[in-house]
């Protein structure tokens, strides 16, 4: 299937929705699903920045219509919740730097606050398929004991294809909320979100660019001693993460200087990370959009490292 047919025949089936006059709504939307998803490789390997973060917002708003009539289609929901996710890392939080960087404060404060809300979003999109998947996760998740929540995990999510991106999203999701909030009450959510983090690694340690392993790199580098926190330990997951991608996904190399090196205030490797982002060429298709939003927020970090170090 050619792009253009994928485009437009995800278009008519929007449309379809809206105008309400297919009589076969939840089959339309499950079928725009496929599409969306098949179309999703393609979409990693696009080259414009401004472009992609219009796109994205638009294809939200057409997930959300879809996802209405057909709430329990798991392809559907993760898509949405990573589209959520990634607008948010993508978009919203480098307004939100510019923002602070040139003294606009309530914006900053405005975007912060659309950002919490797309990942409290996403969240609820990842626990919901978990939710449809077994009826009891709600009394697992707000157990305070992690060790229940792990053997459930090990009875219930085995398969390193179909069962890691709930987990992988809910957590992230979960983090990066976290990572924003000013209500410090949150973090006793932090072992269930470790939990999760830590099962979608057992099963699929490079999972979207290494992505858990870059989250687990973050927790421990910046997460106090009470709370699990041990610096050493973010520091191997995060060279494990750039084994595992071939340093190719500079996310890991942003990811890696802004919760490690900066929380360890270790100036020469902040700058050696962000340096490689910034200077490091294409990498191909696979990695081509991701490693733009990380070469914006890279430059971002850059032009302050002197105040933040």
């Amino acid at each position: 299937m050619s792009h253009v047919t994928k485009v437009c025949g995800l278009s008519c089936v929007v449309l379809c929705l809206a105008l309400d006059g297919c009589g076969m709504n939840e089959i339309a939307a499950n079928t725009a699903a496929d599409i969306a998803h098949q179309s999703a490789p393609h979409m990693r390997g696009f080259w414009d920045y401004e472009i992609a973060g219009t796109g994205i917002a638009a294809s939200i708003m057409q997930l959300e219509a879809m996802h209405s009539v057909s709430p329990s289609n798991e392809r559907l929901s993760l898509l949405l919740a990573s589209s959520y996710i990634g607008y948010a890392v993508g978009w919203l939080e480098v307004e939100m730097e510019r923002a602070e960087d040139a003294g606009r404060y309530d914006d900053a404060a405005r975007q912060k606050h659309r950002a919490e809300l797309l990942y409290q979003r996403a969240r609820d999109l990842s626990v919901g398929v978990m939710r449809y998947r077994h009826a009891g996760i709600d009394a697992v998740l707000m157990t305070t004991e992690p060790t229940r929540l792990k053997r459930y995990l090990e009875e219930h999510y085995t398969d390193s294809e179909v069962d890691v991106a709930p987990l992988f999203w809910a957590a992230s999701a979960w983090g990066s909320q976290l990572n924003l909030t000013d209500d410090i009450s949150n973090v006793v959510a932090l072992p269930t979100i470790r939990t999760l983090i830590e099962h979608s690694v057992r099963l699929n340690p490079g999972f979207e660019m290494a992505g858990g392993l870059q989250f687990l790199g973050g927790l421990y580098a910046q997460s106090p001693p009470e709370f699990g926190g041990n610096p050493e330990k973010g520091r191997l997951y995060f060279e494990e993460a750039l084994k595992v991608t071939g340093r190719k996904a500079h996310l890991v190399q942003l990811n890696y200087a802004r919760f490690y090196a900066l929380t360890l205030s270790d100036k020469p490797l902040f700058l050696s990370l962000l340096r490689e982002v910034v200077d490091s060429g294409d990498q191909g298709d696979a990695y081509r959009l991701a490693n733009k939003i990380a070469r914006v927020r890279a430059e971002l970090l850059l032009a302050k490292a002197n105040q933040l170090l």
